[in-house]
């Protein structure tokens, strides 16, 4: 079989940050899909929708660290962004800013319905644990007979997707193991440069 991976960054990053563990967050993400292989299956694209957190420096430096690392083992980053929004405080009535991840949703939808169409994969791994796929996923198995979709869930989210789950053809939680099984290398060689873990995550 021939897999495509398509990953909810926010959606995986927010269950690792749950799981109190932060070196967790230096995450091959090709070698965490292949814990999920049957043999004779090959791994073919791998696909990480993010969005660079612009306004908070460290952040984005790490960001930008962490998606060249991911380069190199074959991992490609699709970015959308964020989006000040000015809600009102329901305390006081104030106006006050904030931030809003956009587009990452929509990405992943378009990517993975664009290479069903183009037949570049047999199964699709879907990671993440939103309910907003479902209707991506329902088009996929009406159109697309001969295609399975696998939901990958991340750690402790399971019952956040039962609608997901009931219409994909098999689904996996995520482990806890299956992450710590599968970082990145403390230091990466890239363009002559060296990418390091941050320090933070150790």
């Amino acid at each position: 079989m021939r897999i495509n991976a398509y990953i909810d960054g926010f959606n995986l990053y927010h269950s690792i940050l749950k799981l109190n563990d932060s070196s967790l967050k230096w995450l091959n993400l090709r070698s965490l899909c292949e814990k999920f292989l049957k043999q004779k299956d090959t791994l073919n694209e791998v696909y990480f929708f993010t969005a660079p957190a612009t306004h908070i420096q460290d952040k984005l430096t790490r960001h930008y660290n962490y998606t060249k690392a991911l380069k190199t083992i074959g991992v490609t980053t699709i970015q959308g962004k964020f989006k000040k929004k000015f809600p009102k405080c329901k305390n006081c009535g104030g106006i006050y800013q904030t931030y809003e991840e956009k587009q990452s949703d929509i990405n992943l939808a378009i990517q993975l319905l664009s290479d069903a169409y183009c037949d570049k994969f047999d199964t699709a791994f879907l990671v993440t644990a939103d309910t907003d796929f479902v209707s991506v996923v329902k088009m996929i198995k009406r159109i697309f007979l001969n295609k399975r979709v696998i939901l990958l869930i991340p750690p402790k989210r399971e019952n956040l997707a039962h609608e997901l789950i009931k219409n994909v053809d098999f689904s996996f939680e995520i482990k806890k193991s299956h992450i710590k099984n599968s970082l990145l290398p403390d230091e990466i060689y890239f363009d002559d440069k060296i990418i390091k873990k941050p320090s933070i995550y150790n």
